[in-house]
């Protein structure tokens, strides 16, 4: 048995099939943990907006709880209490459920909201249409608009979701103008409608593009994981193509050459033949994790010299710590037999001249290194066509395919030829669970790896937003009747604060610049200061501290654009010169208080919205990756298995009978010798031309080498064979069954090429065909 063999574990008399080895698909229950892994970026954009409902219901029901008992319906204060518990419950409830609840039961208390909401307001202007005391004539209700707008524009599709949005903020005016006590009751309703359509057609447009993105993001992350399990799977098959075609280079076609060209002992060639069928069925069983000690890997190279070339000098120094996987010697083992096969096969100088051959085996950076010289005849390496396989697959291909494996093959005309190779551990041990990530998943990743954590408004809403915005504050500043003297000081205020809208939209990065943020800021705190200046402490204007809500707006833009600490520090800001002018007109630190507290709640469910968007930006890149790699290492083991048992199933199709026979003979006839050339043959066309391993043609082919035709089959496409493949084929056939004798080469040619294939055909009138793209066969 040959000593490449020592590194698999024993052949199994009945090797299960592809079926038998794909892993069976779990039935268990998913725990929670991984029900959350599995989430898309669309469920996890709707829990993060559900859970920053939570708090902000609960915050928005605590400000206005003064209100609502002043407001009570007295004819039946029970049915008061269970609207306000509904109307503020519902949205904590939604918050408590987000993390585990099912998505339809989120999405029916969402939606449940809104109806309350609609409920609520019906309700009041139909039975409660009446002007309110005066300072207390804001029904509580209206300061939760924005709640249940945001909760249906999350549940509902994006129409649905601006028309209930208008709904809500018109009929709130609506309830506003009828229970003002202000002399112009119209006035205050629109300015109250425009103002709650601004505010929360941000968040709406936040809400509805941050859904967008979401369902981008799962689109772009499913397209992904589907090409990158393709392009795994593709490597995987060709990887273990490419394993087979090198053992069956090594062992197969090695044997039966041996066979075919006689000067081989017989008890050497069953002895080639056993190991070699032992080699087939080992490829069937799962490769061995053991490691093998430093000295007996020195022990095997040595076997396999004397085996090889019994004249070789074997020069081996390897540590007894030293530990080498069976894999990997496995792969030098192959390696170091190809390059002895090939000295003994080219380096001749001639009868007069023997050829010293020497094995240097060393450690090597912690792994080891194996070296085969000889000062034979040497070679042009950049001259030994591509078809040929031995260097190219069985000695670089193996080793590149080897985790830590490294090949060099160095030679000249006249200089002899040295090939060295080499082992050596990645520099550190991955974690149990951790898998190495193919470069081409790093390429086809980026998205997924790099998710945007703000969410951008289309350039259409932002800028009517920002339009909206400056006309309603206008209306709120100068609408209505004021004293001319604070005039100046409100128009300076109103362009600051239009100054830092118009600067906030058009920063294009993702993460607004520090310079446009503390700019931001500035203008908020200078808008803050001119309008508050030359206020008294008696507002005869509703609307009197419109600047707080531009304020807070604005802050809420800027915790969106990922400056969630910077929002805050604006709204200390502005909390802090709201308190002063509090206190110099004779007012209380809690007056001053009392004025900012109820923006908190705005700020409050923008800056979890932020945040919470963030994160699940984030976790979702992991899991996103996680996803990914699953695939392409789900992929990479089924495509694996599938064609390592489609490969050997066609080596051993072709060459196990003709093996085993080579196996238990004592003598070898000579139409045993022409069999084992012709299988050999066969086994090179189908590893060599794999576009032209079809019938007719293989058929054809072994009947023209019998007749004494030199037939060569090679494919030069690579992974994209052309479409009119099988008519090259066919076109083959043709010409072959027109030859006895001579030669004949097809090639099918690269992509790139004008033609598809070439047929040149040397049996005394030499001639050369190509076939076009479309199939047509014509005289080159």
């Amino acid at each position: 048995m040959s000593v490449e063999n020592v590194a698999l574990p024993p052949p199994q008399p009945h090797p299960r099939t592809s079926i038998d080895r794909l892993p069976r698909r779990t039935r268990t229950r998913t725990p929670r943990s991984g029900q959350a892994a599995g989430r898309t970026a669309t469920e996890r954009q709707f829990r993060v907006l559900c859970t920053a409902t939570g708090p902000t219901g609960l915050i928005f029901g605590l400000l206005c709880l003064d209100t609502f008992r002043a407001q009570a319906w007295p004819v039946a204060p029970g049915v008061a209490l269970a609207a306000w518990l509904l109307v503020f419950g519902l949205p904590v409830l939604i918050g408590i459920l987000a993390t585990w609840g099912p998505l339809r039961l989120l999405r029916t208390l969402a939606l449940a909201e809104g109806v309350v909401f609609l409920a609520i307001l019906g309700f009041w202007l139909v039975m409660r249409a009446e002007p309110l005391p005066a300072g207390a004539d804001i029904p509580w209700v209206i300061s939760l608009t924005g709640i249940p707008a945001v909760a249906v524009a999350a549940a509902t599709r994006d129409r649905v979701g601006w028309a209930y949005t208008a709904l809500v903020c018109t009929l709130s005016g609506i309830l506003r103008s009828a229970t003002s006590a202000d002399p112009h009751p119209m006035l205050v309703g629109i300015e109250d409608s425009l103002y709650a359509l601004l505010v929360i057609s941000v968040f709406v447009g936040l809400t509805i593009m941050a859904r967008r993105g979401a369902a981008r993001v799962d689109e772009t992350a499913r397209i992904t994981r589907a090409a990158v399990a393709g392009r795994a799977a593709r490597v995987a098959r060709k990887r273990e193509r490419l394993t087979i075609d090198a053992l069956v280079h090594d062992s197969v076609i090695s044997t039966l050459l041996m066979a075919g060209r006689g000067g081989i002992p017989t008890e050497m060639l069953s002895r080639h033949a056993a190991s070699t069928l032992d080699r087939l069925d080992a490829l069937r069983t799962p490769r061995s994790n053991q490691s093998m000690p430093g000295p007996e890997v020195a022990g095997r190279l040595e076997q396999l010299a004397a085996e090889l070339s019994p004249n070789a000098i074997v020069r081996a120094d390897l540590d007894e710590h030293l530990a080498v996987p069976a894999v990997a010697v496995t792969a030098l083992l192959g390696a170091v037999g190809e390059a002895l096969r090939n000295s003994i096969a080219s380096a001749a100088l001639g009868a007069h001249h023997r050829v010293m051959r020497t094995v240097n085996v060393q450690a090597h950076r912690g792994g080891i290194r194996v070296v085969v010289r000889d000062d034979g005849v040497g070679f042009d390496p950049a001259l030994v066509p591509g078809e040929r396989l031995g260097i190219a697959q069985s000695i670089i291909g193996r080793m590149e395919r080897l985790t830590g494996g490294e090949a060099r093959v160095r030679s000249r005309p006249g200089a002899g030829t040295e090939v060295e190779v080499s082992w050596t551990p990645e520099p550190s041990r991955p974690a149990p669970d951790a898998r190495p990530v193919p470069a081409f998943v790093d390429a086809m990743t980026t998205e997924i790896d790099n998710p945007g954590t703000v969410v951008r408004l289309p350039r259409p809403l932002a800028l009517g937003i920002l339009t909206m915005f400056i006309v309603v504050h206008a209306l709120l500043a100068f609408g209505d009747y004021e004293p001319l003297f604070g005039l100046p000081w409100e128009i300076a205020g109103f362009i600051a604060v239009s100054a830092a809208a118009i600067l906030i939209s058009r920063a294009g990065a993702d993460q607004l610049p520090l310079a446009a943020t503390i700019a931001v800021l500035a203008l908020g705190a200078a808008c803050a200061a001119l309008v508050s200046h030359p206020m008294t402490a008696v507002q005869g204007t509703p609307f009197g501290h419109w600047y707080l809500g531009a304020i807070t707006l604005l802050l809420v833009v800027l915790a969106v654009r990922g400056r969630e600490g910077f929002a805050w520090i604006g709204y200390l800001i502005m909390t802090a010169i709201t308190i002063s002018w509090a206190l110099s007109n004779g007012l209380t630190v809690v007056d001053g208080v009392l004025l900012v507290v109820r923006h908190a709640g705005t700020l409050l469910a923008g800056t979890l919205f932020a945040v919470g968007l963030k994160r699940s930006a984030l976790t979702l890149a992991v899991l996103n990756r996680a996803r990914v790699l699953n695939a392409a290492a789900a992929a990479t083991a089924v495509a694996a298995i599938e064609e390592r048992e489609s490969q050997l199933a066609q080596v051993n199709a072709l060459s196990r009978r003709t093996l085993e026979h080579l196996a238990r003979s004592d003598e070898i006839r000579p139409e045993m010798r022409a069999e084992c050339l012709l299988v050999e043959a066969t086994l090179r066309d189908a590893m060599r031309a794999r576009a032209l391993f079809v019938e007719p043609l293989v058929a054809a082919t072994r009947a023209a080498r019998l007749r004494g035709v030199e037939v060569t089959l090679l494919d030069d496409s690579g992974d994209h064979p052309p479409v009119e493949a099988a008519r090259v084929a066919a076109a083959v056939v043709d010409q072959l069954g027109s030859l006895d004798s001579g030669r004949l080469t097809a090639r099918v040619l690269p992509a790139d090429r004008a033609t598809i294939a070439s047929i040149v055909i040397e049996a005394g009138d030499n001639r050369m065909l190509v076939v076009t793209p479309d199939g047509l066969l014509r005289d080159a």
